[in-house]
């Protein structure tokens, strides 16, 4: 009895708990304890016997009838009349034998469904005409059909507005081929076969066929005729439709309002024969007056500091003709901020002068003030944990003060920084930094701080440069490794160099295609009177190439060295050094070329790394691929920026990339086709962006 017992207590409140789930659905799908409801003014209408997919529909169709009573009260003739509009709903979404009854009770309509058997769609016949492959019809009959929710692909329901919207799709198909007059008749079977499949047949009248003959424009300014009689050399020929008509006369619109004739419009005039055939078509353009703009207008409601940085920005657009182009460059430059969630802007004529442009720029600033906590991993630096504070318009000036503490197996790294988007008032920005670093990754031990100061601009979309200075006073402590493996043990390097970058990628952080090449030069010398005193130069370049929508091939290399010092007069961390994710896979960060006993990589005065790769995605933002990498580190004292050791290291690997919107996740394995003593067979990287 006792057993017995427990078992009833543990099931009911498993019942309870059920019910309470399902009361809680109920409301928010509208369904009430018995089935689903709708309330216009005095009428309270419930239905019960249909499941959730089929309320959404339905209730559209019941608050289009109530409307129409209006505020009449509910009663037996409002009540047989839902009836009635409900099971026509159904018979029409594929439930013949739908059957629908009603009552009324305490001022309720109550409608009881019963659906019977669903209707499928049989065997789908087309005759007639047939310029479009009979394949490719039927499935654009049957888009309309298959692309319902939780449809089953192989046995489609059959629902009648589908079946006409898929004869509609097949005529649209026809006329964009240019069967201008082309018509799809729709032959529902008047039977349904024993297992409830219905066949249909779709008589196709084509007509005759028109295409493009001559395309003339007139009234186009001088200045874009060239760009405007491309756009016409590809239509000769083609099918013609009223849809491309319409499409070419944008194109010839939007063509003159990219370049500063802001109020163009385009019409275009041409005759149909009877009996198809070319039809000739001319294009007007009224291009109006060339805008210049005169004015730069943030809205009111943007802060003082987010109006100073649009004004900034926008600046150079002043005094000159509107060029789409260039306007789309500084509003990207003001979305790279981080200050705005939205910008929008619009020529409005100025004083109501149509040839004078004032630009009014609305939008949203973005939340000023982030906080964020950041967990991570790397092969390298192993787990890691950092917190980052961001005001993207501190003290409402439109600067950035940043600061960020984190922590790694190598030790903690900490700093603050004000950038200026707009120094100024100009197009270059300028980033002052104080950071505090300690790295104990290997047989030594170094605290550093340092101060920078960095002035970039970003000329046009694929050019930026910048020039920088920066002071840094380090220690470095070991009690394994020896003067001439550590370099200088306390030194304060005070460095003044210069980045250049030329960026024709697609995608800074996902890049398809395209390439880039950048160049970085730096003067060091220690000013405590170490005699340390050396120049540093990198060249680095990518270029990507897709060879197919999922296939992709990649090279890129790199090239640094330091003049004027040998590897031994440098401090060990401002050495060069390779291996790792971002060169020679096959080998740890920094663990090509020599390396203590202990572990602790020495570095040298140039590198050179090159690579190849070719990608695959096999999921959605899912690739494998596999990669060859090529690489050298040399010591000596180098009199050229473009000195390299022949001593030549390979890998060969493969690897994963999963990409998200900050960069790819990465995990790579390198193999060593030519190990040495003491090295690894490969190596395997775990980090975050492309190789190169």
């Amino acid at each position: 009895m006792m057993k017995n017992s427990t078992t009833n207590i543990k099931d009911g409140g498993h019942q309870r708990w059920v019910r309470l789930i399902l009361a809680l659905l109920s409301c928010l799908l509208g369904m009430s304890a018995e089935g689903y409801e709708v309330h216009f003014g005095q009428t309270q209408v419930e239905v019960e016997g249909i499941e959730a997919s089929q309320w959404t529909d339905l209730r559209s169709m019941l608050m289009d009838q109530l409307t129409l009573n209006g505020s009449e009260p509910p009663g037996e003739p409002l009540a047989d009349d839902l009836a009635f509009f409900v099971r026509q709903h159904f018979i029409q979404e594929g439930w013949p034998d739908a059957e629908t009854s009603w009552k009324v009770k305490r001022g309720w309509i109550y409608l009881s469904v019963k659906t019977g058997r669903a209707v499928r769609v049989g065997t789908i016949t087309l005759k007639g005409d047939m310029p479009v492959p009979e394949e490719e019809l039927k499935k654009y009959f049957m888009k309309p059909t298959l692309e319902r929710e939780d449809v089953d692909r192989s046995n489609p329901q059959w629902v009648m507005r589908d079946i006409q919207q898929g004869a509609t799709m097949i005529q649209r198909r026809l006329r964009a081929e240019g069967y201008l007059n082309a018509e799809a008749t729709l032959e529902p079977a008047p039977d349904v076969h024993a297992d409830m499949r219905r066949d249909v047949t779709v008589e196709i009248k084509a007509g005759p066929k028109f295409i493009f003959g001559e395309a003339g424009i007139t009234g186009s300014p001088p200045q874009l005729e060239k760009l405007m009689q491309a756009e016409m050399t590809q239509t000769r020929g083609t099918p013609f439709n009223e849809a491309k008509v319409q499409q070419i006369q944008k194109r010839l619109t939007s063509i003159c309002t990219d370049h500063g004739w802001l109020n163009a419009t385009t019409t275009a005039d041409y005759t149909l024969g009877k009996g198809g055939g070319t039809v000739d078509v001319v294009f007007r353009v009224q291009a109006a007056e060339r805008v210049r703009i005169t004015r730069i207008s943030p809205h009111e409601a943007f802060s003082k500091g987010a109006r100073r940085v649009l004004l900034a920005k926008f600046r150079p657009l002043t005094g000159r003709i509107y060029e789409a182009e260039e306007a789309d460059f500084l509003f990207k430059q003001a979305l790279d901020t981080g200050m705005f969630a939205l910008i929008d802007t619009k020529v409005l004529p100025d004083h109501g002068n149509p040839a004078a442009g004032d630009l009014h720029i609305t939008g949203e600033e973005a939340k000023p003030v982030t906080l964020s906590f950041e967990p991570g991993f790397d092969t390298f630096l192993g787990p890691q944990m950092g917190v980052n504070y961001k005001n993207t318009n501190w003290r409402d000036t439109g600067n950035t003060l940043a600061a960020e503490l984190s922590y790694s197996m190598a030790g903690p790294v900490g700093f603050v920084s004000l950038t200026n988007p707009a120094i100024f008032n100009s197009q270059y920005s300028a980033a002052t930094r104080l950071a505090l670093e300690q790295f104990n990754r290997f047989e030594y031990d170094r605290i550093g701080t340092s101060l920078s100061l960095d002035v970039a601009r970003r000329a046009t979309q694929a050019l930026s440069y910048s020039v920088f200075i920066s002071e840094s006073a380090n220690t470095v402590s070991s009690t394994v490794l020896t003067l001439p493996q550590t370099g200088p043990r306390n030194y304060s390097l005070a460095n003044v160099g210069a980045n250049v970058m030329y960026d024709r990628r697609d995608s800074k952080l996902l890049p398809r295609k395209g390439w880039y090449v950048s160049a970085r030069i730096e003067d060091s010398t220690d000013i405590l009177g170490s005699g340390v005193s050396f120049i540093r130069t990198d060249l680095r370049g990518a270029w990507y190439i897709p060879i197919t929508k999922k296939f992709r091939f990649a090279t890129g290399a790199e090239l640094s060295t330091i003049q004027g010092a040998t590897a031994e007069e440098v401090p060990i961390d401002s050495r060069v050094f390779n291996g790792g994710p971002f060169s020679v896979r096959s080998f740890g960060m920094r663990k090509l070329g020599p390396v203590t006993p202990g572990g602790t990589p020495l570095g040298g005065t140039s590198a050179l790394f090159a690579s190849a790769e070719f990608s695959y995605e096999i999921l959605p933002n899912f690739e494998f691929a596999v990669f060859g990498d090529i690489g050298s580190l040399g010591q000596g004292n180098n009199s050229s920026p473009l000195s390299y050791s022949s001593d030549f290291r390979e890998a060969i690997g493969a690897g994963l990339r999963y990409k998200l919107p900050f960069g790819p996740i990465r995990i790579d394995y390198g193999h060593n086709p030519n190990r040495r003593a003491g090295e690894q067979s490969g190596f395997l990287h775990v980090t975050v962006g492309f190789a190169f």
